[in-house]
């Protein structure tokens, strides 16, 4: 027969099985300070999530400028970082992972200067004594990258005094590599991680420093090469920070840096994103909340940037609905399902979304021409006033120079609010030979919705069929396809 003692020992042990194998376990953070000249005022705490602030608490500070602020957090996200807001824009971040933190700053607002981070102090709490040690060096890399190395291209090797830039330019990227290798040696302890500065040490590292003497993209191509070296942007750490949107713009302006405009085009893009999701994906499940973050961070980017082809490609590699799941539990991509049902709807070859061009009259699927210029304008804009008398005049002389059935029609989309104005100008301008319509809704119209239109003009030419072969963006690329297509069917529908 087992006596109390051992019945006693043997629930507590199930319950911390329990509650190792089924709960979190909770930890309560500490984190306090003195703030100089911030006496009973409002400081606010926020968890930083990826590209987001989540709000924490908000308190005062007594009338030293003492505060304390309590924290919970369980095992499953014990580390990560605080932005501490103050008034007037000043603000410190302090790491968190359930130690004790205790800081000291001044408050002293000013238009150019974060006087807050510059002059904090950290009292108590190793892994941010480190954080703000790793700041320092990563600042005189910065300038480094930036400052010195141009002064080192510009004075002569024969200078002596490009001899000290160049020894200063190498002793602060060895001072950095020094001490992320410092940091890396650290342990970690059980249940928690205690060397969180490690992470940001990583994810800012450059282990190859190109030669400052090689053409910018040269470097960036090098840099490019060992941008994972360190850095691990599985690391769950990393969402529970501002570090990874950081990395992943980094990632795309050092593509962009390889062209003349420094803005990457569709194909590098397309390319930058795929790499960067690979990589992640193979470090983490695809299903994961970091996965999630990055892929949907990185789509809305894509988006923001209106390349469609890319978008479309990303969506069916990494989101697409897998066949027989016909209800998609996670809807944080609902917004990009939406935007591809639209795209694929106005891709090269498909038939336009149908619309009344005059309600209970006619629609544009009953539209008897053969060739239909559609364009979206608005009477408020500036370039359409331009834009719109140019086209005009290209399709009515193109018009006269064609047989009845090769003429164009064109049918006008107004994104205008008021009736008046949108008259006004259709009057003024004398374009009664189009066919005009407007919802006036302005962009908040149904079809310019279906059709994408983010901008004016936005020009769709139409086969008979009401498919599109032609997206032209401008005068000069319709007259392109004008002058260059007299016999309109022989445009490529593909």
């Amino acid at each position: 027969m087992i006596n109390s003692n051992n019945n006693i020992f043997l629930a507590l042990l199930i319950l911390l099985l329990t509650t190792y194998c089924f709960g979190q376990k909770q930890f309560e953070g500490v984190v306090k300070g003195t703030i100089k000249n911030y006496a009973n005022k409002q400081i606010y705490f926020y968890r930083c999530y990826g590209d987001t602030l989540l709000f924490s608490d908000s308190l005062m500070t007594n009338e030293k400028g003492k505060f304390i602020f309590k924290y919970q957090t369980d095992s499953k996200n014990l580390s990560g970082l605080f932005k501490v807001i103050l008034k007037s824009n000043q603000f410190f971040y302090i790491l968190y992972n359930g130690s004790p933190v205790e800081i000291q700053t001044v408050y002293n607002p000013d238009v150019f200067y974060n006087i807050a981070i510059d002059s904090l102090k950290i009292l108590i709490s190793e892994e941010n004594k480190q954080l703000y040690e790793f700041q320092s060096l990563q600042q005189k890399v910065n300038i480094a990258r930036g400052w010195l190395l141009q002064m080192m291209r510009l004075y002569p090797l024969t200078d002596p005094f490009h001899k000290k830039i160049e020894d200063e330019y190498s002793k602060r990227y060895k001072a950095m590599e020094l001490f992320v290798k410092k940091q890396s040696s650290r342990k970690s302890g059980f249940g928690r991680v205690q060397n969180l500065s490690h992470f940001i040490a990583n994810a800012f590292f450059m282990p190859v420093n190109p030669d400052w003497k090689d053409p910018d993209p040269d470097r960036n191509k090098i840099i490019i090469e060992h941008f994972f070296d360190y850095f691990n942007p599985a690391e769950n750490f990393y969402l529970h920070t501002n570090i990874l949107p950081e990395k992943i713009e980094e990632w795309f302006t050092l593509h962009s840096g390889n062209s003349e405009s420094l803005k990457l085009n569709e194909n590098e893009m397309q390319q930058a994103s795929e790499i960067f999701l690979d990589k992640l994906k193979n470090g983490t499940d695809a299903h994961s909340q970091i996965f999630e973050f990055t892929l949907n961070y990185i789509l809305k980017k894509v988006n923001k940037e209106h390349f469609d082809n890319a978008l479309l490609y990303l969506y069916d590699l990494y989101v697409k609905t897998e066949a027989g799941d016909c209800n998609p539990s996670n809807t944080t991509f609902n917004w990009i399902r939406e935007k591809t049902n639209t795209l694929r709807n106005i891709q090269m070859g498909s038939v336009v979304p149908d619309f009344d061009i005059d309600k209970g009259t006619l629609r544009m699927s009953s539209l008897k021409s053969n060739y239909t210029l559609l364009i979206f304008w608005a009477s408020w804009c500036s370039h359409c006033v331009l834009v719109l008398p140019e086209i005009k005049k290209a399709v009515e002389m193109y018009n006269k120079e064609q047989e009845i059935k090769k003429q164009i029609t064109v049918v006008a989309v107004s994104l205008d609010n008021k009736m008046e104005e949108w008259q006004e100008f259709i009057n003024k301008g004398n374009y009664s030979s189009w066919l005009n319509t407007s919802e006036l809704k302005g962009w908040n119209g149904e079809v310019p919705k279906k059709y994408n239109v983010y901008a004016t003009p936005t020009m769709f030419l139409l086969d008979k069929e009401k498919k599109i072969i032609g997206k032209p963006e401008d005068t000069a690329q319709l007259l392109q396809i004008i002058d260059t297509n007299r016999n309109l069917g022989s445009i490529d529908h593909d």
